[in-house]
């Protein structure tokens, strides 16, 4: 299977439009709240940011787990085009520095095939760990965006502002 430039953006904005905004809200947001509860877990890593005790980290990434089993086969699937563009440095820098002098053409075809073998068997690949983590990452920014020493009527219309920016085509 050949991808586009254009078939890749669209997967990726789909991606953002539609499963992350759905993180975002899982994470943000306690079910059957309204959106108008925050939850603890949001709590705790916006009031640790990156140096997230073990059982907080802990919490994130068994919430990150649950979501991830929990989505659809196309959502799943634009989740792991996401890690791979937020990753794709890394890669390409990784199979560079692994490979032999090839042609740019035969290099091109080569690199393409890891990647899609990273799409195809994110397990086997590593691809669903880099994408896990890609994710904490993701939440803990999220949760730094925000002062939550003081929760009041506009703090949820802050969430969502921000929300809005992390789910936009343009970030």
């Amino acid at each position: 299977m050949f991808i586009t430039k254009e078939v890749n953006s669209a997967t990726v904005t789909y991606f953002k439009k539609s499963v992350l905004r759905k993180l975002l809200m899982t994470f943000s947001f306690e079910p059957l709240s309204n959106d108008n509860t925050i939850t603890d877990l949001f709590r705790s890593v916006n009031h640790y940011e990156f140096d997230l005790p073990y059982e907080i980290r802990l919490g994130l990434f068994e919430m990150l787990w649950r979501f991830k089993n929990s989505l659809e086969k196309d959502e799943l699937t634009s989740l792991y085009f996401w890690g791979l563009n937020q990753k794709y440095m890394c890669y390409f820098e990784d199979y560079l520095a692994g490979c032999d002098t090839y042609s740019e053409k035969k290099f091109d075809m080569e690199f393409g095939r890891s990647l899609a073998y990273k799409i195809y068997e994110p397990n086997a690949s590593g691809l669903e760990e880099d994408v896990m983590e890609e994710l904490k990452l993701l939440l803990c920014n999220f949760a730094s965006e925000f002062d939550l020493s003081l929760v009041d009527k506009y703090t949820y219309g802050d969430i969502y502002e921000i929300m809005e920016m992390y789910c936009s085509e343009i970030n």
